[in-house]
């Protein structure tokens, strides 16, 4: 009985034509206006006592993804310092990181903000000067 069920099933499954199905199914996924990319607007870096706070302004903030704080000592060579994660708030974004000053030697920052759709792009590079 349950071979005939099945062919039975079977049938009923190759007589629905395309045009006559319906797309039921919860997991289609519907289109969707293209999203623009987020872009780091503005990155500054500051001293007090100890502590550099790097501060950015991103606009079209709903579409990072996440950024990678980079550092380096000699304006070439830059390494990971954090990874942050965007926020869906719309529209601009205000991030800030906070690290301890080690030496007295100047240390460079810059962003590389990763969009949602994967595209990166790094933001000017500033500069932190321990007096």
């Amino acid at each position: 009985m349950n071979s005939v069920f099945s062919i039975l099933f079977l049938l009923n499954v190759s007589l629905i034509s395309p045009n006559e199905q319906k797309d039921i199914s919860p997991f289609t996924s519907t289109a969707t206006a293209p999203q623009s990319n987020a872009k780091v607007t503005s990155i500054a870096a500051s001293i007090s006592g100890n502590k550099i706070t790097i501060y950015w302004t991103v606009e079209e903030n709903q579409s990072a993804d996440l950024f990678e704080l980079e550092k380096s000592t000699d304006g070439k060579n830059f390494t990971m310092a954090a990874l942050v994660f965007g926020t869906d708030k719309q529209e601009t974004g205000k991030y800030e990181f906070f690290e301890t000053a080690v030496s007295n030697q100047p240390v460079s920052y810059r962003i590389k903000l990763v969009n949602k759709n994967k595209i990166a792009e790094y933001s000017k590079t500033v500069q932190a000067i321990k007096q």
